[in-house]
């Protein structure tokens, strides 16, 4: 099966290094899309609750969420929702030989497994998902450039048919 996958940025998160979510196409053609949001809930002078922000133990809630519906349907959901994070661009791959049901496992996988600021963030969590679709042959690996490791940086470094999805977003 020859597949998509898509990467969705927000660029004003995280003090601007951006935030990632992710999509891909299932075996009916439909897709399955969502992201770890991590949304913080305090004052931005709160030193503590920041120290507390940057590590979720496995199992604790990461404002995990994900979503099917048809490409169309995915967009919407990632530009326009009262539920998460809005994305401001999306970028998609095709995918020779892709793997929807090891993707939708890696997907539902990181619902349960944490979240850390350095090493379990939505860069990696995003790469996990992608690497079990089977996009990881199309799409650099974050860990092999420091700086990809950046949302906004990983965004743009690959070529993808590219989506202006909601350039005014939160």
């Amino acid at each position: 099966m020859i597949g998509q996958f898509w990467l969705f940025v927000n660029v004003k998160q995280a003090a601007r290094l951006g935030h990632v979510g992710w999509g891909f196409m299932l075996e009916d053609e439909t897709f399955m899309f969502g992201a770890t949001d991590h949304l913080y809930r305090h004052h931005e002078m709160d030193l503590p609750a920041w120290i507390d922000y940057m590590s979720v133990a496995p199992g604790e809630h990461t404002d995990w969420w994900c979503g099917y519906g048809t490409r169309e349907e995915m967009l919407t959901a990632m530009s326009n929702s009262r539920e998460h994070i809005w994305y401001h661009k999306a970028k998609a791959v095709k995918v020779a030989n892709c793997d929807p049901g090891a993707g939708k496992k890696a997907a539902m996988f990181s619902q349960h497994c944490g979240w850390s600021v350095l090493s379990n963030n939505c860069v990696q969590q995003t790469w996990e998902i992608m690497r079990a679709y089977g996009a990881d042959r199309v799409i650099p690996n974050p860990w092999e450039n420091p700086f990809n490791l950046i949302p906004r940086v990983w965004f743009n470094s690959f070529e993808g048919e590219t989506v202006q999805l909601n350039p005014d977003s939160r």
